[in-house]
């Protein structure tokens, strides 16, 4: 049956505090400086097995076959050693490892002076290993220095018991060489054991320096490749908004090209309507006047299209008059020297397209064929029936300079230009080629230097489109 007092109570919720109290014990000391928290486990261990083992040895004594008789003096030598011992351990968890090294060596090796200068080198002999090497690992966790130092206490201890032996040993001859060897023999063994203590430390501090060093050398690298990838990285987004920035001058510039395109031809028709007499005059050039600006708001439609951002309005027109009442666009693009030939098709070329588009894509071929007739020519624009593919042909041809075969070859590639700068941006032929495309069609050139250039276009017959439609 289960105990619901409150003293049961009280007592499981006090179990609870006690574990963590004694577990706090165990923790390590709080010591700031990270050598020090290392030496301070290290003592810790070795204060703990102190505190344990000099009580256990005064205790073993005396539960022996053949007890040892102690006097008062030494049972309160062992008691006030481990007294001493457990309160270094006290100072220790409190975070004071210099004070508590300190104290546990002095004490240590004040007892030590006292126990050899009262009983003697001899009666130590079977406990000068617990008793020297304590000393030596407190001083040796304290420095190198203090290592050295507690040895050559040590030694002189030893040569205070020795002088005690001897003092009472002085009329033996036999017993004073005896005393004389087991002095020498226990200063050469100090002496080893410290040399060792000090060159296995010695060792282990040149390798952590040495570990430190290369650590400290990865640091450095690791930040010398952080700041060259943070330069890196900086560099290529400089490099990115340059090509962005660069990528927008060419729209604008390309924007401002066709619009210096179409204010030619609004001007144009303004200049024919101010110079006519009569209200037919007037017209058309009103007419044409809105042409124009119809033309330029597809200007924007085709960077859009071009960028796959906007969806184009088709519809379906007769491209060969299309191509007819453009004729008067033509006639103001040119130069007067310019010998323009329209050789229609005879028929009606229905096809499915935006018609700003299509009439700004014939614009902008016949604004390159007048850059490259800056002395007049020819222009020929000839629309064809192809019956046996069902396709309506378009072939838009000039007198100019021409093209060599590498421009002929890049003609359709976005930014790809020849001419000055301010004065295209290479995007009016690839926005062609891209309209025809996905219209179902192509765009070809043909051109040589000093031969002219020819423009094919082709594009379905919507007669052949409808009937490639499903069925309802």
């Amino acid at each position: 049956m289960r105990d619901g007092s409150p003293c049961a109570e009280a007592h499981s919720a006090e179990s609870p505090r006690a574990g963590r109290a004694s577990v706090s014990w165990l923790r390590p000391a709080p010591i700031a400086d990270p050598l020090d928290r290392r030496n301070a486990a290290m003592l810790r261990i070795l204060l703990v097995c102190m505190g344990i083992a000099q009580p256990l040895s005064t205790l073993s004594s005396q539960l022996g076959p053949q007890p040892v008789m102690l006097d008062t003096g030494a049972v309160v030598l062992s008691a006030a050693s481990t007294a001493l011992v457990w309160l270094c351990f006290l100072i220790l968890h409190r975070g004071h490892f210099r004070i508590a090294a300190n104290l546990f060596v002095a004490t240590s090796l004040l007892f030590l002076f006292y126990v050899y200068a009262e009983w003697g080198l001899a009666q130590q002999m079977r406990f000068q290993l617990g008793q020297v090497y304590p000393v030596l690992v407190g001083g040796l966790l304290l420095s190198r220095r203090s290592l050295w130092l507690c040895a050559g206490m040590l030694g002189a201890i030893f040569l205070v018991g020795a002088w005690r032996d001897l003092a009472n040993l002085y009329y033996s001859l036999h017993m004073f060489t005896s005393g004389a060897v087991d002095l020498l023999r226990t200063l050469f063994a100090l002496l080893v054991i410290t040399l060792v203590l000090d060159r296995a430390v010695a060792a282990l501090r040149d390798s952590l320096a040495v570990a430190l060093k290369r650590g400290n050398d990865l640091a450095r690298i690791r930040d010398r490749m952080q700041l060259e990838i943070e330069d890196k990285e900086r560099s290529r987004e400089q490099m990115l908004h340059a090509q962005k920035m660069q990528a927008v001058g060419r729209l604008a510039s390309g924007i401002a090209h066709d619009f210096n395109h179409l204010l030619s031809l609004i001007l144009g028709y303004a200049r024919q309507g101010r110079d006519g007499g009569n209200a037919d005059e007037m017209r058309q050039a009103l007419a044409g006047v809105e042409s124009a600006a119809r033309r330029a708001a597809a200007v924007s439609h085709k960077l859009l299209n071009f960028a796959r951002e906007d969806l184009t309005r088709t519809e379906v027109f007769d491209a060969d008059k299309a191509v007819r009442e453009m004729r008067p666009i033509f006639a103001q693009l040119f130069d007067p020297r310019t010998h323009l030939v329209y050789e229609p098709a005879g028929e009606a070329l229905p096809i499915s397209f935006d018609r700003a588009q299509f009439e700004l894509m014939l614009l902008n071929i016949a604004a390159n064929a007048n850059q490259a007739m800056p002395d007049g020519g020819s222009f020929r624009v000839i629309l064809r029936s192809l019956r046996e593919s069902a396709q309506a042909e378009i072939v838009l041809a000039d007198s100019g300079h021409g093209m060599s075969e590498d421009v002929l070859r890049r003609v359709f590639e976005p930014f790809f230009t020849t001419k000055p700068a301010g004065e295209g941006t290479g995007l009016g032929l690839p926005a062609a080629y891209n309209m025809v495309k996905a219209n179902g069609g192509t765009l070809t050139a043909h051109s040589a230097p000093g031969a002219g250039a020819i423009f094919v276009i082709r594009l379905p017959l919507a007669a052949h489109i409808e009937s490639t439609l499903p069925a309802d």
